[in-house]
């Protein structure tokens, strides 16, 4: 014979059951979110001219882009050949920027250097001491490769 069981629930388990579900499934989401892949197309790869080893190349000349430092105006010269970038330089850079801003000339110099050895700007080093200079100078060049990269 078949006996009829009655089970007594309590509303407060019952909404902390519902509260724990929720979490959960909010911290599963959050948890796909994070570690979904990042999934680029091609072309709009191919347009970020400064990505590594995508880019077609480059239109070769000299292509410029300022630094507003104080109230002074800086400009970077950036020199590319169709393959990679051959020079980088400051136009017209006054005695009294290079006072003010003492690691400007050291920074350039270094990463003169090391793009004859790098494909891409993103694998560019540089010290703590100088790393905001650098990250200045560095996002002159992207904004001066911007202009250079083929389309």
């Amino acid at each position: 014979m078949a006996s009829t069981k009655l089970i007594v629930l309590k509303s407060k388990e019952i909404i902390y059951t519902l509260i724990f579900l929720a979490l959960v499934a909010v911290l599963v989401i959050i948890l796909m979110i994070m570690f979904k892949g990042d999934k680029k197309g091609k072309d709009e790869e191919k347009m970020n001219p400064v990505s590594d080893e995508v880019t077609t190349g480059y239109v070769p000349g000299t292509y410029d882009s300022s630094i507003t430092l104080g109230e002074s105006t800086l400009s970077v010269m950036v020199t590319v050949d169709s393959e990679s970038i051959t020079d980088v330089s400051f136009k017209q850079l006054d005695e009294s920027v290079m006072a003010m801003y003492p690691l400007l000339e050291s920074s350039m110099e270094d990463i003169n250097t090391q793009l004859q050895y790098v494909s891409s700007i993103d694998n560019l080093t540089y010290s703590s001491d100088n790393k905001y200079t650098a990250t200045l100078i560095i996002n002159a060049i992207r904004d001066a490769l911007s202009k250079a990269v083929i389309q």
